[in-house]
């Protein structure tokens, strides 16, 4: 399993000088996203604050109902959700009232009270589509037996039309992507020229100078008309020969330089291990192999591409490395780099530095006809110095040639470096304002396509439908048959995992059990499902009596993970992971422990521990059961996480 995607949003960002209206909107989100445990204690905190209205009350509601059966309510909610006809009356009638109303007959026929079904199913089919659907949706595990089979038609219907809504094929896998990291580029090469690199050149400097200057003065002293025509020449020679011999050995020296980068005759082995340049190193291959030019095969492509791919590598390596980013965030920086050589490649600027810093003739000719100039003045003076001194002459000749053979190169290689250091900021600026625009454009294309937290729990809702609608087929059940039916989505490894900051972790891959608990016994049903491409896999289906259920107990391991052990009379302990432990890389500022009741909560964990627990301690008396819980079972379920 990749390490987990954490989007940065707001979306479910509550602060705690925020107004209720805000508490109320956040605790919405949770809502329609999957999460009602969190949403309804939002809501009861807008409430508290002052946020009322009808359709606060009927989102409340809602919350209250989402994700649980009729039999999960304790006596305190039974007790504040009948008294939600008389909250919803002292507000102005409106579609929202209604909707309320509507839930309040629907419960009234569950309990038994007065009410009569028909007429409850009519007005909930009077409703406007945004509170009927609403009401369908999440009364999913409250309503049973012939309510729901009323519904249940067309609740597949719009599952099938509605699962690939919005191009889910072509933008789920823009949710699981990683943020890309920001673009960034490598150093420039080199250093400007420092105090210290000029006093390290210095002493050999200053002697080659006095020994120079020596001669010009022994030559001046002698009074002789050539050399006084001879030193200005001679000087001028020196210092144009100077400016040229530079220009074309920092040229030439620049040259050798990034042939060396884009020249390497192969790629240099795979870092060891799987950690950050191992698979940098992977990615690179990948990618130059799929951009290639046309006609081109992978091989042929690879091997010509060694030294650009070996040094963009270790730039990628160098300047990321420690960040602790994570290597699929900037794949997107390989993908570019690797088109950009291709592009570059079909138009002929790959080494386009060749032919930029070529050597011009006329700068070849200016440094010969400036050496010419400066030997010939040059000899003039010296013989002239060696006339009037020939032992203080011959001695400082000797002094500057050593002079001259050890602070020359090193001058020299302080001035390239200085100029390879300015030359290469210049390509830098260029290069990262290439790489910052790719940046933009890719993660404004992820923004785009990324779907929102409710598009995602539409889609997975939908599939549940579909998955429940097939397991019901199999076993040739109706909504009469099923006393209660509860989902357990847990991740399907290997998978890639996701979540909005503060939103519980969704996964590319699940393994989505339904249990349909019937007179008889209960029917499980076990679907893969690879929700990135939205297509059904293996399918398991078990069948145990009441009486079969031996214990049922919940682990939570480290890292907030939770594992649910069920153990039948005759068979091996079950176990089923229901959340992953978090990993170092997905643990960010924020309560982890809050986050892992939002994904027990988003993953049906609550209501399928109530019923195997119920079953495991009461056997078929579960069934027989009064209808209203006596108050503590669904306290039971929460204690377990504490």
């Amino acid at each position: 399993m990749q390490a987990g995607s954490i989007h940065d949003s707001t979306v479910y960002m509550v602060q705690p000088d925020d107004p209720p209206s805000r508490r109320y909107e956040v605790g919405l989100r949770y809502l329609n996203n999957g999460v009602p445990r969190r949403a309804l204690e939002l809501i009861d905190e807008a409430i508290a604050k002052g946020h009322d209205g009808p359709e606060v009350r009927f989102h409340w509601a809602l919350a209250m109902l989402s994700g649980r059966s009729y039999r999960d309510l304790t006596t305190v909610e039974h007790g504040r959700l009948s008294e939600l006809r008389q909250d919803v009356c002292s507000f102005r009638a409106d579609d929202w009232t209604q909707g309320s109303e509507a839930i309040c007959d629907l419960l009234s026929c569950l309990e038994g009270r007065e009410g009569d079904a028909s007429l409850a199913f009519k007005r909930l089919n009077a409703l406007p589509s945004a509170q009927r659907d609403k009401i369908i949706r999440h009364l999913d595990l409250v309503l049973t037996g012939g309510m729901k089979a009323s519904l249940w038609a067309e609740s597949c219907q719009a599952a099938r039309e509605g699962r690939l809504d919005g191009d889910r094929r072509g933008r789920v896998w823009a949710y699981f992507h990683p943020e890309p990291a920001g673009a960034r580029a490598r150093r420039p090469v080199g250093a400007p020229l420092t105090w210290t690199g000029f006093v390290g050149s210095t002493p050999s400097s200053a002697v080659l100078v006095l020994a120079v200057g020596s001669i010009i003065v022994t030559a001046l002293f002698s009074r002789s008309v050539a050399a006084i025509v001879s030193l200005p020449l001679f000087g001028a020679a020196v210092y144009f020969g100077a400016v040229q011999g530079l220009q074309w050995y920092r040229r030439v020296r620049w040259i050798r330089l990034k042939d060396s980068e884009h020249l390497q005759q192969r790629f240099r082995p795979y870092a060891p291990g799987k950690g950050f340049a191992n698979q940098v190193d992977h990615a690179f291959t990948h990618y130059f192999a799929t951009y290639r030019p046309h006609l081109w095969s992978s091989e042929q492509w690879l091997a010509t591409t060694a030294g650009i791919r070996s040094t963009l590598r270790d730039e990628v390596v160098e300047i990321y490395r420690e960040s602790g980013t994570a290597s699929e965030s900037v794949r997107w920086l390989i993908r570019f780099m690797a088109r950009d050589v291709r592009a570059r490649w079909v138009s002929g600027t790959l080494l386009e530095h060749r032919e930029r810093y070529k050597v011009a003739h006329r700068t070849r000719l200016s440094f010969a006809a400036a050496c010419a100039g400066a030997a010939v003045t040059g000899l003039v003076l010296l013989g002239t110095a060696v006339v009037a001194a020939p032992v203080l002459v011959t001695l400082a000749s000797i002094t500057a040639v050593v002079a001259g053979a050890l602070c020359v190169p090193t001058a020299l290689n302080h001035c390239f470096w200085h100029w390879a250091h300015h030359e290469d900021r210049r390509l830098r600026e260029r290069t990262l304002a290439e790489r910052e625009a790719e940046y933009r454009r890719w993660k404004g294309k992820l923004d785009a396509l990324r779907p929102s937290e409710e598009q995602m729990e539409e889609w997975l809702r939908c599939d549940r439908t579909l998955i429940l609608d097939r397991a019901l087929k199999h076993y040739r059940l109706g909504w009469h048959d099923i006393l209660a039916h509860c989902f357990l989505q847990t991740p399907h490894q290997p998978c890639k995992q996701a979540r909005t900051m503060g939103g519980p972790w969704r996964y590319s891959r699940y393994v989505v059990t339904v249990f349909l608990v019937t007179k008889d016994g209960v029917r499980e049903v076990s679907v893969e499902l690879d929700f990135e491409n939205a297509e059904f896999g293996n399918e398991e289906r078990r069948n145990f009596r009441f009486d079969a259920v031996s214990s049922v107990h919940v682990e939570q391991t480290s890292g907030y993970g939770y594992v649910l052990s069920l153990t039948l009379m005759n068979g091996a302990p079950r176990s089923i992971t229901i959340i992953e432990p978090a990993t170092e890389e997905s643990m960010v500022e924020e309560d982890q422990e809050k986050i892992s009741r939002l994904n027990l909560d988003s993953s049906g964990f609550t209501p399928t521990l109530r019923i195997l627990e119920g079953i495991a301690a009461d056997g078929k008396n579960w069934i027989e059961r009064d209808q209203r819980p006596s108050g503590t079972g669904y306290l039971r379920s929460e204690e377990m996480l504490d």
